[in-house]
C-alpha cells in the first residue's frame, strides 16, 4: 500500500505527547518502502537516503523548512532500547551529525554548527513508535543561553536552566562523537536515568569555546510530569528556522 508523506508528516512531527494515527508510520515508509526501493530500483525515495552498510535511512519531513530525520533499518521503538546501550551498538547521533548540511542545502545556505540541533523525544512525548533522530534549526536564543555553560568541564554533566525547566547540559570536545554515544553519555547521568531511558529526552547541538575551539552541548530534558515537562528538548529547535535570517 502506498504512504502519502504529506500526511504522514501531521502524525511524526508535532513534539507534544500524542497517540499517532498510525505510530508505526516511520518505520513503514522506512522498511517498507526507502529500503527495497534502494535496493530494487537504486533510488531511496521517499527517502533522501539509505544508508544500507551502517543501517539507516535519511527522510526529509514535510512539516518543517528543513526539518530532516535520520530513521534506523532496523526495528528500534526509542530512546528506551536497550539494544542503543550495548558496546557494538551503531552511533545514531555520529550519523545523523553527518547528515546536518542538508538543512543548509535546504535553506539555500550554509548553518553554523552551533546553529544546528539533533534531537531525541521520551516515550512520553512521541506519536511513532520507531526510533528517530531529528536534524533541524536550533531556536534563535539557544546558542547564547549555552554560552553560559562554555567553561563548563568536559564530559560532566551540570544543570542548565531555560525558561523555569530543568535540563542538564554536557560539554563535548570536537571528536567526541567518534568515541561517545550521546545515548550511553545519558544513561550514565544518574542510576535513575539509565533505569529510565524511557524518561529521557535528549539534544546535541555544535559549539565554539572560549578558546576557539569548536565542540558539542549535550542536553538532557527528563521527564517531571510534576511539571508538566515530557521530556521534549525538541522545544529548543526551531522547524521555521528562524535563525537562519
Amino acid at each position: 500500500m502506498r504512504i502519502f508523506l504529506p500526511l504522514l508528516a501531521l502524525l511524526f512531527a508535532t513534539a507534544a505527547p500524542a497517540c499517532a494515527a498510525n505510530p508505526d508510520a516511520l518505520w513503514q515508509i522506512a522498511s517498507a518502502q526507502c529500503l527495497p526501493n534502494s535496493i530494487n530500483a537504486g533510488d531511496p525515495k521517499p527517502c533522501a537516503l539509505v544508508d544500507r552498510e551502517r543501517g539507516f535511512v535519511i527522510l526529509k519531513d514535510i512539516v518543517g523548512a528543513a526539518q530532516y530525520l535520520l530513521i534506523p533499518t532496523i526495528r528500534l521503538a526509542g530512546i528506551e532500547s536497550r539494544e542503543l546501550l550495548k558496546d557494538d551498538a551503531p552511533n545514531y547521533w555520529r550519523y545523523a551529525w553527518e547528515q546536518r548540511g542538508r538543512v543548509g542545502a535546504a535553506l539555500g545556505r550554509p548553518l553554523e554548527p552551533s546553529q544546528l540541533g539533533l534531537e531525541v523525544n521520551s516515550a512520553a512525548a512521541r506519536s511513532q513508535l520507531q526510533l528517530h533522530i531529528h536534524i533541524d534549526c536550533m531556536r534563535r536564543d539557544v546558542p547564547d543561553l549555552l554560552r553560559a555553560h562554555r567553561r563548563d568541564p568536559l564530559g560532566k554533566w551540570m544543570p542548565f536552566m531555560i525558561e523555569g525547566h530543568r535540563y542538564w547540559v554536557m560539554r563535548l570536545e570536537a571528536d567526541a562523537l567518534q568515541s561517545k554515544d550521546p545515548f550511553k553519555l545519558a544513561a550514565l547521568r544518574s542510576a535513575h536515568a539509565a533505569n529510565a531511558m524511557g524518561a529521557q529526552s535528549l539534544l546535541l547541538t555544535g559549539a565554539r569555546f572560549d578558546d576557539g575551539a569548536e565542540g558539542f552541548y549535550l542536553i538532557n530534558m527528563p521527564v517531571n510530569f510534576d511539571r508538566a515537562e515530557f521530556g521534549s528538548a525538541e522545544v529548543l529547535l526551531d522547524h521555521g528556522c528562524a535563525i537562519a535570517r
